[in-house]
């Protein structure tokens, strides 16, 4: 790939990286803070519950996203981004622009997926 392109999708990268941080942090503290102010009925605290785990997934999602995005960017410095980590040959351009963290083609992110290997 290209040095324009690199840097291209390095800066995408570190701009999501940013953005996921910050959501990553205002969803904790949403979390955290759900149902601090409301009443002590069982009906509010069983729906304080399932919102806060609700709240927590997308945490966990985001962090796992953030850790996709950290990945990316070390290929970029070792020289490996935009190359699938299962069969070795270029990740689409367009795969990149809409999935800047993609670590495999079009084709072995499905095969992977119809094995159950992965699920992001």
């Amino acid at each position: 790939m290209e040095d324009a392109k690199l840097q291209y999708f390095k800066t995408k990268l570190q701009e999501l990286r940013k953005q996921l941080l910050e959501d990553l942090k205002n969803r904790y503290d949403e979390a955290i803070n759900i149902g601090k102010d409301s009443g002590k009925d069982s009906a509010d605290e069983a729906y304080n519950i399932y919102s806060r785990n609700l709240m927590l997934g997308r945490v966990e999602t985001d962090a796992l996203k953030l850790r996709l995005v950290e990945q990316a960017i070390s290929r970029i410095k070792d020289g490996s981004y935009g190359v699938c980590l299962e069969c070795g040959e270029d990740i689409e351009e367009k795969r990149l622009e809409y999935v800047p963290f993609a670590r495999y083609c079009t084709e072995c992110k499905s095969e992977l997926e119809k094995k159950g290997v992965i699920k992001m």
